[in-house]
């Protein structure tokens, strides 16, 4: 407590009111200088990236101009001046002939590129590209994309790494409007900080497709949020008890009952969290055994793998069971079960439906308009050899 005073009171005397450094007034009278001509274009050859302005309070805008690649470009020095340029998306700068400044504007060499890379040189010289197969989409900085799409099937939520999170939808030709996924990365954080998977109530709820669910209820007391970053989205409103939500009280709420905001879910571990915390308290125990948590996922619905003593289930998001397989029985079909196509299934609205094997997981091959091909454990097509993919009389002679 010592330590947080003495820090407020260094900040406020050092640093002061920020809203008198910036008051709106502020930047009356600032003359600022004419953006560069590129920003001002804004097309595929010629355009700009905005930022922060680097003088105080930000009163004039800020643009650096894309360069292409091959263009000369520098990182900058202690003493250099404000830079004017900077090499444009998917490029970094690359120093050259042992320069420690200077160099040129190249294409990124990340995982995301080397496999658009990859992608790019198979589809020129062929014939090694399956028609299902896509490329790969990488951010401006050249890290992965937050979705990942089948196409005609579904898109899925990955991390900056380019491996699969929680969220899918059904297919979209859009999903970079569609899934930003960005809850879905954020508890992905929160988990490696943590070390271990969160339970209901001890993060936000995510939305199915991984963006933010438009309602956040923390001990009790709920408020709008944006579906994009989990921001309020009406920040002076004042939060409503969980007991009187409603399309009254707040205006994102969508249910015709007064007071529901828990999934199935979530409320069977909380109500059997509370049952053992009652009896630790009532009884002085440590631990309570007999009881079985079910595994919910962030949105607040049952995860898709349920397991008990005996058997592994896989479920739908209301908890009903879709599989169920012995771990004697059937252990090496349990033991790799993840219900990935069974769950696809469900969101998907095509007729042209994946085939799963008895544990919920994609059939190594799949078949599609009369064609066979590989897939991975995602659905993705894969190619593993030559012809990638075959007629579907001669499937026999695809090996996946």
């Amino acid at each position: 407590m010592i330590l947080l005073v003495i820090f407020f009171t260094i900040s406020t005397s050092v640093f002061g009111d920020e809203s008198i450094l910036c008051s709106p007034s502020v930047c009356d009278g600032v003359k600022c200088p004419t953006l560069p001509e590129k920003c001002n274009i804004q097309n595929a050859t010629h355009s700009g990236t905005f930022l922060p302005s680097p003088e105080a309070c930000n009163c004039c805008q800020y643009c650096l101009e894309n360069l292409n690649e091959g263009d000369e470009c520098s990182i900058g020095y202690p003493s250099a001046p404000t830079p004017t340029s900077i090499c444009g998306p998917g490029l970094a700068c690359k120093l050259t002939n042992g320069n420690l400044y200077d160099g040129i504007c190249s294409r990124m060499n990340t995982p995301c590129t080397q496999l658009q890379d990859d992608y790019d040189e198979r589809r020129k010289n062929g014939p090694n590209l399956g028609s299902m197969e896509v490329r790969q989409t990488c951010t401006d900085e050249g890290e992965f994309a937050s979705y990942k799409c089948i196409p005609g099937q579904t898109c899925y939520c990955v991390d900056i790494d380019g491996t699969r999170i929680f969220g899918e939808s059904d297919f979209t030709s859009l999903p970079e409007m569609q899934m930003q996924c960005k809850c879905s990365r954020d508890y992905q954080q929160a988990k490696q900080l943590f070390g271990r998977e969160l339970n209901p109530s001890e993060h936000f709820r995510c939305s199915s497709k991984g963006d933010y669910d438009t309602i956040q209820c923390m001990r009790e007391q709920c408020l709008c949020t944006d579906a994009t970053d989990g921001a309020p989205t009406y920040p002076n409103d004042p939060m409503v008890n969980i007991r009187n939500i409603s399309n009254q009280t707040l205006g994102c709420y969508k249910g015709d009952t007064v007071g529901i905001y828990l999934k199935k879910c979530e409320e069977e571990y909380i109500t059997i969290l509370n049952e053992t915390e009652t009896q630790k308290m009532k009884n002085n125990y440590n631990m309570i055994l007999g009881y079985t948590f079910p595994s919910c996922d962030i949105d607040g619905t049952y995860k898709a793998v349920q397991e008990n003593s005996t058997h592994k289930y896989c479920m739908d998001k209301e908890g009903n069971i879709l599989t169920a397989l012995s771990k004697v029985d059937n252990k090496t079909l349990a033991d790799s079960m993840d219900c990935k196509c069974l769950r696809a299934l469900s969101v998907m609205t095509t007729n042209e439906k994946p085939s799963c094997l008895e544990n919920g997981n994609y059939t190594p091959m799949q078949c599609r308009r009369g064609s066979c091909r590989c897939v991975d454990g995602n659905g993705n097509q894969v190619c593993k050899a030559t012809p990638c993919e075959v007629n579907e009389i001669d499937k026999d002679t695809l090996k996946c």
